[in-house]
């Protein structure tokens, strides 16, 4: 071991070796109490505020489930068609407003776009109370989704521009668990919010929008208190902490602490093949996802539950998700191995969805959900993989610029499939869904090949550019992370010194 490695202070539990050369002989300056120091503090202030509004976003979006089993069907009149409806029109506001509001993020700063935007949803949500049929639960619908359309982008935005990619598994994995709390704790929270049926003369089912709606909006005020945009910003870090931080995310992808508007970059993300290809994991990946976050309290009912204790039973497999999730994040710092961790979760999710549609044992059949529910929702599984892609996604764009287009981009051909996803678990398909199982398993088929075209191309022009600089007289064996002193320009991740994650 070199001296260097001896005493260069650690990066969150990994030895600066780990980002690169150059970044061994700046970092290693530092006192490693200072590092960590640093890295506890951005913990901090970026992790909680993050997790909390992503657990009150998607609560909002998938309380309408909730709402069903509770009333919301009966007192509104709706037909399955209308319900399915109002599912699918979330994600068509969704889908428009996505990638311009991650551009005009890019433009406006994360520090007061993420908590007004998250305001101005949690108002709306609230207004579910004021539905009187399916017309007007179609529209707010609507407007839920297009007030709420460029937070998730923006909030993956914003923690890239915090970590090293080194780093970023374990933070996404955190931020995506509460996805998985949504499931257990958002149903726990309905049941608890319906016991106000009655009062004041409003139906339970409303109640849940209104409450729910609230403290959205008061999520958004505590953001506007916390949030920081940037490093270079941020009044929480010391001089010392600020260059910490500035300096490891330069030395792992040259970004700077300031970087302006490029309307090459932009165009850049538009234009680059992978960003579409990336769009079809999540497309192929959000239909099956959505599908079962908005359905899964109707599926439990045709288990042969009903009313609260359908929404109950739907919790438990969200609370082993939670775990799993934060397991994954942990394997993807340590490993590394993003792809495999991918691909795992893909094909553990499609064997129990083999299961689903053969089984007829309703015991049977609500397990597989522990097991679709923990190796899903994300890209290949449910929960697991997408908590990688976030990471691997992340990791292979570089330049400010053109990862805010990107990311608003990949997000917004996603949740194209949130709006197919009201139609996969048809009522007509009930109690079984053998149908939508069928849908889900193909979609997971077009993820694990879209993910594998992906780790290929990267795999490809990584072993290029190793070639190109041995033949220049470099170390082909190019750590990954020596960016220390480079300038991206409009080349971005196409940059020669650039390296891919796998």
């Amino acid at each position: 071991m070199s001296d260097i490695e001896k005493k260069s202070p650690s990066l969150d539990g990994q030895s600066v070796a780990s980002i690169g050369h150059d970044a061994q002989d700046v970092l290693a300056r530092f006192d490693p109490e200072d590092v960590k120091r640093a890295w506890r503090k951005v913990d901090m202030h970026i992790m909680p505020i993050s997790v909390l509004l992503y657990l009150a976003s998607y609560i909002d979006r998938a309380n309408i489930g909730n709402a069903k089993v509770l009333g919301l069907s009966e007192a509104l009149e709706l037909t399955p068609n209308q319900y399915n409806l109002a599912l699918s029109i979330f994600f068509v506001g969704y889908v428009v407003f996505e990638t311009p509001s991650n551009i005009v993020l890019k433009r406006v700063g994360p520090r007061w776009y993420i908590p007004i935007m998250t305001i101005i949803w949690g108002i709306v949500c609230s207004l579910f109370s004021l539905v009187h049929d399916s017309a007007g639960l179609t529209t707010i619908r609507f407007f839920l989704g297009a007030a709420e359309a460029g937070f998730l982008p923006g909030i993956v935005y914003w923690i890239g521009a915090w970590y090293p990619r080194s780093m970023q598994g374990r933070r996404f994995a955190v931020l995506y668990s509460s996805v998985s709390l949504t499931g257990a704790f958002g149903g726990l929270l309905a049941t608890a919010i319906h016991a106000l049926d009655g009062t004041h003369g409003i139906p339970g089912w409303k109640w849940i929008f209104i409450v729910e709606g609230i403290i959205t909006a008061g999520l958004g005020l505590l953001g506007l208190v916390f949030m920081t945009s940037y490093p270079a910003r941020a009044s929480f870090l010391s001089a010392t902490e600020r260059e910490i931080i500035l300096l490891a995310n330069e030395a792992d992808r040259a970004l700077k602490a300031h970087e302006a508007f490029s309307g090459a970059q932009i165009r850049s993300a538009f234009t680059d093949p992978r960003t579409y290809l990336w769009g079809l994991v999540y497309l192929s990946t959000y239909i099956p996802v959505y599908s079962v976050i908005l359905s899964l309290p109707s599926v439990v009912t045709g288990l042969g539950y009903a009313g609260t204790t359908a929404t109950l039973m739907a919790c438990p497999p969200y609370g082993l998700g939670f775990i799993a999730v934060l397991a994954a994040g942990w394997a993807v710092d340590r490993w590394g191995r993003r792809f495999e961790l991918y691909a795992a979760g893909c094909l553990v999710t499609m064997a129990a969805l083999v299961v689903l549609m053969a089984a007829e044992n309703l015991v049977v059949r609500y397990v597989m959900f522990f097991f679709i529910i923990t190796h899903s929702r994300a890209p290949p599984g449910r929960f697991v993989p997408i908590a990688i892609i976030w990471a691997w996604m992340t990791a292979n764009i570089a330049g400010a610029n053109k990862r805010a287009a990107a990311t608003g981009i990949v997000f917004a051909l996603g949740n194209v499939g949130g709006a197919v996803a009201g139609q996969i678990y048809r009522a007509e398909w009930a109690p079984r869904y053998v149908r939508g199982h069928a849908v889900n398993l193909a979609c997971y088929v077009v993820a694990l090949g879209a993910g594998a075209a992906l780790w290929a191309s990267y795999r490809r022009d990584n072993a290029a550019r190793d070639a190109a600089a041995a033949a220049g007289g470099k170390d082909g064996a190019v750590v990954r992370g020596d960016m220390l002193g480079a300038d991206l320009g409009e080349l971005g991740d196409r940059h020669p010194r650039y390296r891919y994650y796998l």
